[in-house]
């Protein structure tokens, strides 16, 4: 199935499922049935968003969400070269409508701003970090330089983490998703992507974490102390009068 293919039966099938459910709660519903599809050992930690899907949808329209599903990780898969955000897209046009500024950086202004921030200097293990992560696509961006980096993304909207790290679990990229206040560093649920080889395949794992249970914020801290104690040479950058760096 081609991208286009794919990105055409995803709306399609959510405006079926969206008849009787208004587009936000329907969105969100996916969101959920798609985290248990992709980690059905989490439906445990899960029990009130099942009970809540089952509410929602009849047994009729199991193989109608099921098909979406399928449909997303097509489109996903960008015609073999991944890192397609279909989640925000869709959230955009039908559910935020813009709502509390909810408009994603378009894909190749991320894709760009990666590569003016760290050309090819990434390498394997380090971390990367978008502490208003949306979607995720920031880290989408900087996978695609080097899938091997661990990602933290954080969102004071927990739509917005479930879609991040589902763009994590259907891309393979290790790391943690949370869903927190990065200005009063108050944390509520994380959820964290491991990965695991198995044969010759490394394939995700996801563990789901309450409040204050994160390495996010640690990371954080430890990012700020760095930079406290090594200060930024601004001597050796051109700025205007307010102190506003000058980029060209």
């Amino acid at each position: 199935m081609l991208k286009t293919e794919a990105l055409a039966k995803f709306r399609k099938l959510f405006e079926q499922l969206s008849y009787a459910q208004d587009y936000n709660s329907t969105f969100n519903a996916f969101l959920d049935f798609a985290l248990w599809r992709l980690a059905p050992y989490c439906a445990e930690q899960m029990k009130d968003e099942l009970n809540r899907l089952n509410k929602m949808f009849p047994e009729k329209l199991a193989p109608v969400i099921c098909e979406m599903f399928d449909a997303w990780s097509y489109a996903c898969d960008d015609d073999g070269e991944g890192f397609y955000d279909a989640l925000g897209d869709l959230f955009m046009d039908c559910v935020s409508h813009g709502r509390n500024g909810q408009f994603f950086t378009p894909q190749p202004i991320c894709d760009m701003m990666a590569e003016l921030t760290h050309g090819n200097k990434l390498e394997p293990e380090k971390t990367v970090a978008d502490c208003a992560c949306g979607s995720g696509r920031m880290l989408l961006a900087m996978a695609k330089k080097e899938r091997r980096l661990t990602f933290f993304g954080a969102d004071n909207d927990l739509t917005c983490i479930k879609m991040c790290v589902l763009n994590m679990l259907i891309n393979c990229m290790k790391g943690e998703a949370a869903w927190m206040n990065t200005l009063s560093m108050e944390h509520y649920k994380s959820y964290h992507v491991k990965l695991q080889l198995i044969g010759t395949h490394w394939l995700p794992f996801l563990t789901i974490t309450g409040a204050g249970e994160t390495h996010f914020v640690k990371k954080l801290k430890e990012s700020f102390n760095s930079s406290e104690n090594n200060p930024p040479q601004h001597d050796k950058l051109q700025t205007t009068e307010k102190g506003q760096i000058l980029l060209f």
